[in-house]
């Protein structure tokens, strides 16, 4: 199975993103600008965020053909949805410096996932 630079870039770092906030949601949530050590529920819920990053990873690394392009629009729709929620939440309050990691998060493997779908 031979994967492009930028469907390996785009399961390398949902995969790694995943594990990272599921294994050390503290750390990694204080680099977004969000303390979550006091917060049992924000750790749960990062939680389910890296498990679901890790499946989509998962099922677009042992994909081919149709199967993977549909696993790619499903991430594709997940980070859309990610983007959508992070507007939301700007809109709500959460600080700048936050709002805009969460925008990058969501919005660079939407790209990256554009990327991939233009060279299929």
């Amino acid at each position: 199975m031979k994967q492009s630079r930028a469907l390996n870039s785009l399961i390398v770092s949902r995969m790694a993103f995943g594990v990272s906030i599921w294994a050390l949601p503290g750390p990694v949530g204080k680099a977004f600008g969000v303390d979550m050590t006091r917060d049992p529920l924000a750790i749960y819920l990062s939680r389910l965020m890296g498990a679901r990053d890790v499946a989509l990873a998962w099922e677009l690394h042992v994909s081919e053909g149709d199967a993977q392009r549909k696993w790619l629009i499903a991430c594709m729709v997940c980070d859309a949805a990610d983007t959508a929620a992070a507007i939301a939440a700007g809109r709500k309050g959460l600080s700048k410096f936050t709002t805009a990691m969460l925008l990058a998060a969501s919005l660079g493997p939407m790209v990256r996932g554009a990327m991939v779908l233009r060279e299929q």
